[in-house]
């Protein structure tokens, strides 16, 4: 037959499918023997991989302990003889490796204090968002504050607070309390702890500081309570301004500078804030006899020049249109709000016309006042002290108001001391006023018994005005006796006294108490450092023994067993670890010789006891040991 035949295995007796599957078969074993190497190749990777990773973090734990602040840590132990609260109780303290160990105390004596930040009120207002009607320009922190005639609370409230941003900001945060709904007060508010962290100066001739309530009324100058505010031991200085060059209307920030007359001494000058500069306004009082005055200077760390002007001479000054004050030689007085208390019925002579201080009982309307009548008045004092009296009407047509008046003052101030209380009639209705400063405890209770018969009645006698001072918190700096040293900061974490150790402050005891500071290494931080170092020295160890030790169940050892470089890195290590710095003394110049000790299998461990016997004996031998 002619062509291409073919001659199957039934044909011819051949198995060739069995043929054929052994010839690829023979081929595939190349294939097999190569993957069969990849696996292995994998496999010793993966091995590698993971002693890579484990010698990294060795060498990591070994690059902590060469840095010196490793070893420069330290812990603190305060205690205190007193039984009523615990040394934690007053203060904190916190440590840097700057530190050095040692005993220190931190005394508390009568002359101890919290620094706080100051907070001003103003005085209050009905409503927050109703213009106030006033104008005019204040000074915080050396930043000029406009209010127009139809600014309310909140509008000031956020002047002040845009002023406090930026890289010069005041400082000062201002915010609305509201009391109740109708007793509103712009509250100021140091964002800073100190004496002098929080300076508001009045800076225009409108007085409106006094206006709004945070200064005070007086008869000096321009009828405004005035305190020298940076006095020295002859004069006076004023505040720092950036150039002693530039009207001082303009580094203010002022829209309209005022001017003045001005009394320094018994010498008058007038000053013109608009144009004059520290240096002209210094030369105008130059001109007055026996009283000098100089522009000085003074340069901060970071190279910024400020100016003031120091005036010697005289002590006293009397200020108009509050030119001293904008230059901060003066400063207004904080006032205060005194509590009043009113009574809730009104009394009338005649149904219509109210009563006042010299009506008579019996010309009251409509109260049938008999005489002999009681009155019975009770309360609390200014502190909270319990009052009681009873007062009779003894004629009803000469005994007048004014007569109970008198006796309600007496009855709240049967206590003495520096009680003051004045009563009132105001629209027909008894006003009791509390003439002390600040919030009071003060409570009225004004009773007719009426045992003739009558309707005589004052009605309930309740707070109508909260009393408070202006300066709600004085700005004060915190002041500590440390290592028998008076300290004052501003701040009530004291940094730079104790190098590296910082005393927070959390509370002060006047009776004369000693906090005892001990400033110790922290030997178990160490201690913990070297022991981390340790066990990334073991776990490579194990894991490079691991690769050599023969398994009889399965016949095989590890994946890098036979590998020359596994004997390599073991050698290197083995040998950096147990040899001897010849750097070094020889007291301490081996691991072993601080308690370092390798086991049968290569291993290491840290013995307590001789670690701290090295490390107490010569601390600054074992840190090289490491450092170096």
């Amino acid at each position: 037959m002619a062509g291409i035949s073919s001659v199957g295995g039934l044909v011819s007796g051949l198995d060739t499918a069995t043929i054929v599957e052994q010839l690829i078969a023979v081929s595939r074993k190349r294939i097999d023997v190569v993957a069969g190497n990849q696996t292995t190749y994998g496999n010793k990777l993966e091995a590698y991989q993971s002693l890579n990773t484990q010698l990294s973090s060795f060498q990591s734990k070994a690059d902590i302990l060469r840095d010196v602040d490793t070893f420069n840590v330290f812990k603190n132990v305060t205690t205190t003889d007193s039984t009523t609260f615990s040394a934690s109780d007053l203060l904190s303290v916190s440590t840097t490796t700057d530190a050095a160990a040692g005993t220190h105390t931190i005394r508390f004596t009568s002359s101890s204090q919290l620094a706080q930040a100051r907070k001003l009120s103003s005085e209050s207002y009905t409503d927050y968002d109703t213009a106030l009607g006033i104008s005019g320009e204040f000074i915080i922190n050396g930043k000029a504050i406009s209010v127009d005639t139809t600014d309310s609370l909140v509008d000031i409230t956020s002047s002040i607070n845009n002023a406090n941003s930026g890289t010069d900001s005041t400082g000062v945060t201002a915010s609305i309390l509201s009391v109740s709904s109708t007793d509103n007060r712009l509250v100021l508010t140091s964002d800073n702890t100190g004496e002098d962290e929080f300076s508001i100066l009045d800076a225009s001739s409108s007085n409106i500081l006094q206006t709004l309530g945070f200064t005070t009324t007086g008869t000096d100058g321009d009828g405004i309570s005035y305190t020298t505010k940076n006095t020295t031991s002859d004069g006076a200085e004023s505040d720092a301004l950036s150039s002693s060059s530039t009207a001082v209307g303009d580094l203010l920030g002022l829209t309209s500078a005022q001017s003045g007359t001005v009394t320094i001494g018994s010498y008058t000058r007038t000053i013109d804030l608009s144009t004059d500069s520290l240096s002209a306004i210094a030369s105008t009082i130059n001109g007055m006899t026996n009283i000098t005055a100089t522009v000085e200077s003074t340069t901060t760390d970071d190279g910024v020049t400020t100016y003031y002007i120091d005036i010697s001479g005289s002590t006293t000054f009397s200020d108009n249109n509050n030119v001293l004050e904008t230059l901060g030689i003066l400063e207004g007085t904080n006032g205060s709000v005194a509590e009043e208390h009113i009574a809730s019925v009104t009394n009338t002579t005649d149904g219509s016309t109210a009563i006042d201080s010299n009506t008579q009982f019996g010309d009251i309307y409509a109260s049938n006042v008999a005489n002999g009548d009681w009155i019975t008045i009770s309360g609390t004092d200014h502190d909270g002290n319990s009052v009681s009296g009873t007062w009779q009407i003894s004629n009803i047509n000469s005994t007048n108001i004014g007569d109970l008046l008198t006796e309600i003052e007496s009855v709240l101030e049967q206590n003495g001391g520096t009680n003051s209380f004045t009563a009132s009639v105001s629209n027909g209705q008894i006003v009791v006023t509390d003439d002390q400063d600040g919030d009071s405890q003060m409570s009225v209770n004004i009773i007719a018994n009426n045992d003739g018969g009558g309707t005589l009645d004052f009605g309930a006698v309740a707070a109508s005005v909260q009393g408070y001072d202006m300066q709600v918190t004085a700005g004060q700096d915190a002041n500590v006796e440390i290592n028998g040293v008076a300290i004052t900061q501003s701040s009530n974490s004291i940094d730079d006294v104790i190098s590296g150790v910082t005393i927070d402050l959390t509370r002060v005891e006047t009776d004369d108490t000693t906090v005892n500071l001990t400033i110790s290494r922290d030997t178990d931080s160490i201690k913990s450092s070297i022991n981390n170092f340790i066990t990334e020295y073991n776990s490579i160890i194990e894991f490079i023994n691991q690769q050599f030790t023969y398994d009889e169940d399965t016949e095989s050892s590890g994946e890098l067993a036979g590998e020359s470089i596994l004997y390599t890195i073991k050698s290197t290590i083995q040998s950096t670890i147990t040899s001897t710095n010849s750097l070094l003394s020889g007291d301490y110049d081996a691991l072993s010789l601080i308690g370092i000790t390798s086991d049968i299998k290569g291993k290491l461990s840290l013995d307590n006891t001789d670690f701290l016997s090295a490390i107490n004996t010569d601390f600054n031998a074992v840190k090289r040991l490491f450092t170096a």
